[in-house]
């Protein structure tokens, strides 16, 4: 299964929304086709500057790498990273959910997906950085979803796991992480 997301194509800062296609002549994206055998023609790409493989995609492996999320959204949710706005629509869709807070540390990223993305008047955005954020005193979540790891982040994958999980446990019993 993918979501497509209509995003339009363009540049702020060191990130780019592109439309790639297999034919796009790009090492790395063609790399992360094979690695993740896709299939599918054209996809919406989240680059940055310096990054060596897309930040999001609207792939079918994109997809894939968020099923503890499909499985578990419910409730007030909290989301760390906007990516492309990919999963808003599944939140929009379950009513099950209720509300969608969103963290995301880039602006360039804000402007240029924020505002082309689904939402709803149960979304709201907060600009920060989600490794440091504190929800207001008094707020808890019923999902936590730990999207917000990047390949130059200075922490292993594990090592964020394991600071996400201390710092947002007072605030939900659900905490899940892509890949998982």
């Amino acid at each position: 299964m993918r979501i497509e997301v209509d995003i339009p194509e363009g540049t702020s800062g060191d990130y780019e929304i592109a439309h790639y296609t297999n034919e796009t002549e790009d090492n790395m994206w063609q790399v992360y086709l094979e690695m993740k055998g896709e299939t599918d023609d054209a996809f919406t790409v989240l680059t940055k500057e310096g990054c060596p493989m897309p930040i999001m995609q609207d792939s079918e492996a994109e997809y894939n790498e968020h099923q503890w999320l499909w499985d578990n959204m419910s409730g007030d949710v909290l989301v760390g990273g906007l990516g492309i706005g990919m999963i808003n629509q599944a939140l929009i869709d379950n009513p099950d959910v209720t509300s969608v807070t969103i963290v995301e540390i880039s602006q360039d990223v804000v402007d240029l997906v924020w505002d082309d993305c689904p939402k709803d008047d149960s979304f709201s955005l907060v600009v920060a950085d989600f490794e440091t954020w504190t929800p207001p005193e008094g707020t808890t979540y019923d999902v936590i979803w730990c999207d917000a790891w990047i390949w130059d982040n200075p922490l292993t994958y594990a090592a964020y796991r394991n600071l996400m999980t201390e710092r947002y446990s007072p605030y939900t019993n659900e905490i899940g992480y892509w890949g998982d």
